[in-house]
């Protein structure tokens, strides 16, 4: 086969192989993104807490200069109340879990409460239970922690206690919603809460008045929450809407021409998908082909995987078989439609889309990187509906003959045994051409052929074939003109032994040879020597 030099059909080094290859356009990354998100504070609300006695059964009553035996002084209630908003971004679909930054200062004033009580053996802090608390610090204070509460054992009232603490996540499963609740609502991320309190102290100062009316206060300062990773369920936009075009060149002649059909076997579209994203997503493709402007095949390409946190191969072939090393596999039947007739170009249009059914992290304000490349590889290989066309030339008659006519009835004969180890059934036509390489009219002479080439069956296996040409002359001093034979072989997958199909054409083992070949001349000749 004669190759164009940087032509979309080429010899493979390593193989031999006959392969239609064709890099993809350069497709720019994209890079999916999602802003960070900030609740901020809408309201906030103080609260003081007084100090009732609690008998060992829990009964409680108000307050009064002596206790009964066995009764506690209890503050018990809540101190602070607030509620926080944040604009819910339309790429967040839901949300599992959100990993936040965000800090909390809680100052518990004991001034109304120190006459009475000089220390509490027992204070339980409780911040509502979808907040994650880390770095801790009770003034000092051991304290344990379970969850979102703290408590703390033997707190003194001489100074006042500050808690201090980050959040470092908010969980929207969280189903406890006793101090409060998280969720997403309306567009909004909505979220309210309160911190409760409950100091114990069972002595009471020698000498205290009144216990009536003694209140434990605080304050407190909760900086905004911004969101910046979240687990849960994320469409963020991934702009693969054009993977560019194709150009197809150099195609070799046996492609070309009206009657050719390149029908291949198993044409393929190798892929390699770059992301960085945990969150996996899907491709869905558009392929066209165009010849002189105009639309020849259209397919659809859908699911194509867009793999999480890799570079991932995909191969969307005719047919399964054979194909391996690839990550993902895609069958489309109706690939090899693009170029069944030698497109100009071919286009890939594309829509591409995150999973968002299922939960994945994903980090706020970041640029993911999202890139394909491809290249289309298809082996020339037959499918059923193939037809290709090969021309070459037999020449040089014309120095020999030029002085000569034919009488009438007279006519050349070629007989030939043609050698194929082609896979590939090939019937003959012959063109008579004169010295400039141009064709001669049936009209001057009439050339008739019988005969057909036999595929090999494997590729490997020679077959050997038999084939007639007759030239005889219509119009007098016609063969004069004949220069030689153009031989054009028109080869088909389907043929009388069945079909032939799936055999790679190749430059090193598949060869077409005319053999023994025999030129009689038929009747009388007539030389002209002055």
């Amino acid at each position: 086969m004669e190759l164009e030099e940087n032509g979309s059909v080429i010899e493979d080094e390593l193989t031999g192989d006959y392969v239609f290859r064709q890099d993809g356009a350069d497709v720019a990354p994209v890079h999916p993104f999602i802003d960070k998100i900030t609740v901020a504070e809408q309201t906030s609300t103080s609260n003081d807490v007084e100090l009732v006695f609690s008998t060992p059964s829990g009964s409680r009553r108000r307050s009064r200069a002596t206790r009964a035996g066995g009764e506690s002084l209890v503050a018990d209630g809540w101190l602070q109340a607030f509620t926080y908003e944040g604009k819910q971004p339309e790429e967040v679909v839901d949300l599992s879990d959100a990993e936040v930054s965000s800090s909390v200062n809680l100052q518990i004033n004991f001034s109304d409460v120190r006459s009475v009580v000089s220390q509490f053996d027992q204070i339980v802090i409780a911040l509502p239970a979808f907040m994650t608390l880390s770095d801790v610090n009770c003034g000092g204070h051991a304290y344990t922690m379970s969850g979102s509460e703290l408590t703390l054992k033997n707190v003194s009232t001489s100074s006042n206690l500050t808690i201090t603490a980050n959040v470092t996540s908010l969980d929207f499963k969280e189903k406890d919603t006793t101090y409060g609740s998280l969720k997403l609502s309306g567009g909004k991320i909505m979220m309210d809460g309160k911190v409760y309190i409950k100091a114990v102290a069972t002595s009471i100062n020698a000498g205290a008045g009144s216990t009536t009316g003694k209140k434990i206060s605080s304050t407190m300062t909760m900086s905004s929450f911004v969101v910046n990773a979240a687990t849960g369920k994320f469409n963020p936009e991934i702009a693969l809407n054009d993977l560019g075009s194709v150009t197809v060149s150099g195609i070799p002649d046996f492609l070309l021409g009206g009657n050719v059909v390149v029908d291949l076997y198993n044409p393929q579209i190798k892929l390699t998908m770059t992301s960085d994203m945990s969150v996996p997503g899907k491709l869905d493709g558009v392929i066209k082909s165009f010849k002189d402007g105009q639309l020849l095949a259209t397919v659809n390409v859908n699911d194509i995987p867009i793999d999480a946190n890799r570079t991932s191969t995909v191969c969307i072939c005719r047919r399964a078989e054979g194909v391996t090393g690839f990550d993902h596999v895609i069958v489309n039947e109706s690939l090899s439609k693009l170029i069944e007739t030698i497109p100009d170009n071919i286009t890939f249009s594309a829509n591409a889309t995150a999973d968002s059914k299922n939960d994945y992290r994903f980090e706020l304000g970041r640029n993911y990187t999202v890139q394909p490349v491809y290249k289309v590889d298809a082996p020339i290989a037959f499918g059923e509906n193939a037809n290709i066309e090969y021309r070459d030339t037999l020449d040089g008659w014309n120095d020999d003959i030029e002085d000569f006519e034919l009488a009438e009835g007279s006519y050349i004969n070629l007989d030939a045994s043609i050698k194929s180890c082609v896979p590939a059934y090939m019937s003959i036509t012959a063109v008579p051409v004169d010295a400039d390489g141009n064709a001669i009219s049936s009209d001057e002479l009439s050339v008739e052929v019988e005969g057909t080439v036999e595929a090999s069956k494997d590729g490997v296996t020679e077959t050997v074939s038999p084939v007639n040409i007759k030239i005889s002359q219509s119009k007098r001093g016609a063969m004069k003109k004949l220069d030689g034979i153009v031989f054009v072989v028109s080869g088909k997958a389907n043929g009388a032994s069945g079909a032939v199909t799936g055999i790679t054409l190749n430059a090193q083992k598949h060869s077409l040879k005319v053999d023994e070949i025999k030129i009689k001349l038929v009747g009388k000749l007539i030389g002209n020597f002055n």
